[in-house]
């Protein structure tokens, strides 16, 4: 509390410094320009004034208002490891309160639509929140995909796989609203194979040289596929890691657009407290 207080002081101090150096640059400018006594004797109070408060809290006594101040700076409620804390195993937890707890920390995550193609030529969404930069230069991007819980190998870990030269996979970033995830919820169900997750959703396909983007997206991130690893221990995922290519966004867009969000394991929002809306997906 200390540092906060001193940090406060000094800050606080400068600028009645100045405002006493101001002070007596304008009574002398008016002193030699002939101004009237009136004018010259309210700057005067005024630098009396602003001095005798440089002193007050030079001296400390003003001490107990700053802290104060420094209390009521901070977040309602607010606390700290120093002030108590509880240590949890995460081994002994289960996969969803384990995901729950990691995701109210390093969360809220935002939620993509990922598109890849199989080797017969179907075209695969699915909806991932682990990504992230790796790099950016070169620019590199980073996509953690496990199997379900029953062992099955997601289709775009499949799709990936199976690419003779290099998958080229469309990161597509959604907009923060219902149909946004509404879309997601579309694309996580199980399907066949067979089955195109673009015949599920509600924006269709924009076709362009450097892949597909999808109309309801805010953006949408070509990359080729450089690297697959398998987690270690006993993690039944794979990070792969992309080179982005290409970027589309909306031009000389003013209107500022949220990002759909995964606020918590089931739970999506178009901001980050979810204070807008929520959507529940029941996977």
């Amino acid at each position: 509390m200390q540092s906060l207080v001193d940090g406060k002081k000094d800050s606080i101090s400068s600028f009645l410094a100045k405002c006493v150096e101001y002070a007596d640059l304008s009574i002398q400018r008016k002193l030699e320009r002939g101004d009237s006594e009136a004018e010259i004797s309210g700057w005067k109070s005024y630098r009396e004034f602003t001095a005798y408060s440089l002193s007050e809290l030079q001296s400390g006594k003003l001490d107990d208002w700053l802290e104060d101040e420094a209390i009521e700076a901070l977040p309602h409620g607010s606390k700290t490891l120093g002030s108590g804390y509880s240590k949890m195993n995460l081994d002994e937890m289960g996969h969803k309160e384990r995901s729950d707890l990691l995701g109210s920390i390093l969360g809220p995550r935002p939620v993509f639509l990922v598109g890849t193609e199989s080797p017969d030529g179907v075209k695969n969404l699915a909806p991932m929140s682990s990504i992230n930069i790796l790099s950016n230069s070169p620019p590199l991007i980073s996509m953690s995909i496990s199997t379900d819980r029953g062992g099955r190998v997601r289709d775009t870990l499949s799709n990936i796989r199976e690419a003779e030269n290099g998958c080229r996979v469309s990161i597509h970033c959604l907009r923060g609203d219902m149909i946004g995830a509404a879309d997601v919820q579309a694309a996580a169900r199980p399907v066949p194979r067979e089955t195109s997750e673009w015949d599920l959703i509600s924006g269709s396909a924009i076709h362009d040289t450097s892949g597909d983007l999808l109309s309801s997206a805010i953006a949408t991130i070509h990359t080729k596929v450089v690297e697959i690893r398998k987690l270690p221990e006993s993690s039944k995922a794979f990070l792969v890691i992309m080179l982005a290519e290409s970027l589309a966004t909306i031009p000389n867009s003013e209107e500022p657009t949220s990002r759909l969000v995964q606020i918590s394991n089931r739970v999506l929002s178009g901001s980050s407290d979810g204070s807008t809306w929520k959507y529940e997906l029941d996977w």
